[in-house]
């Protein structure tokens, strides 16, 4: 909720800066650069601990942290053209990666690649007293 409530603020603040440019004030120049910069830090604080998350993520299912960089390269390619089928590609890039972040802890150490072999799993004792 704050963010749209940030996000508000900041879309008003950026119109009526540009409004005050347009119309030959030159006092919202000021305004309109410190609003970029407070625009420019919140992108940065978002989108480096969104990076990290995702990288540890995937480090805990037992790939690599480059395969976060492959899954971007990849989906970032294929949306930059105009083509349904390739949105489509993006798409299904975009579903597995997400799959990829859901699987449960050392999953890939653990079953090989996408093996669905559940018998090998390792029992863990309950905690629970079983009187």
């Amino acid at each position: 909720m704050i963010f749209v409530i940030l996000y508000f603020l900041l879309a008003i603040a950026g119109f009526a800066s540009v409004t005050s440019i347009m119309n030959g004030y030159n006092r919202g120049v000021g305004f309109l650069i410190f609003l970029l910069f407070v625009i420019a830090v919140f992108v940065i604080a978002i989108i480096i601990p969104g990076i990290a998350i995702c990288v540890r993520r995937v480090r805990d299912t037992g790939l690599t942290g480059w395969t976060v960089l492959v899954f971007w390269l990849l989906s970032l390619i294929f949306t930059s053209n105009d083509s349904a089928v390739m949105e489509t590609i993006s798409s299904v890039i975009d579903i597995i990666f997400l799959v990829i972040l859901c699987l449960p802890t050392g999953y890939v150490n653990k079953q090989g690649w996408w093996s669905a072999n559940y018998d090998n799993d390792v029992k863990v004792l309950s905690l629970r007293n079983n009187n």
